[in-house]
């Protein structure tokens, strides 16, 4: 459930409504019963970040509680990355550009392979004037998006070379 919130990109739509109270719901449980677990403390603020999103005005004291339990997560587990991710991101949606720069370094230091880190550290580092540093990462995120539709296209064709062979076995 939470995996399934953190990959929407696209602001909730009104069809998802119950399905995201109820995982909302599931993922609040979940983290109250495993306070100690980095993901169950991720994921609950990654569907409370959702929500948020998806109202007409944020909300300070969600926004808050999301900033905690990304924290907690953090302190959890230091290298997960993704949790740092969500932190920068939250820090920049209120405009404090220098904390989430801190979080988007940490973020690509402790996974380097996370293409959205490189991204909003190279637009966060143009916000803030240091245009070389800026292009050193929108260079990395080039590289690594490069490299993950290459993987992806690798994987569709071996996909297909799978079914094309099952069909020629099969007899007719």
């Amino acid at each position: 459930m939470g995996k399934m919130l953190s990959a929407e990109t696209a602001p909730l739509q009104e069809t998802l409504d119950r399905t995201l109270d109820r995982t909302l719901e599931r993922l609040a449980r979940f983290q109250h019963l495993m306070p100690d677990n980095a993901l169950a403390n991720y994921y609950y603020a990654v569907s409370l970040s959702k929500v948020e999103q998806s109202a007409d005005a944020p909300d300070e004291p969600t926004s808050r509680k999301v900033e905690i339990l990304l924290e907690k997560a953090i302190q959890i587990d230091p290298k997960l990355g993704a949790a740092h991710l969500q932190l920068g991101i939250l820090y920049a949606q209120r405009g404090d550009y220098a904390r989430a720069i801190l979080a988007y370094r940490k973020a690509t230091e402790v996974s380097p392979e996370l293409e959205e880190a490189h991204f909003r550290l190279g637009q966060a580092y143009r916000r803030a004037g240091d245009v070389a540093d800026a292009k050193k990462e929108l260079l990395i995120h080039e590289q690594l998006s490069k490299t993950n539709r290459d993987e992806t296209q690798r994987q569709r064709n071996e996909i297909q070379e799978f079914v094309i062979s099952l069909k020629a076995e099969q007899p007719e």
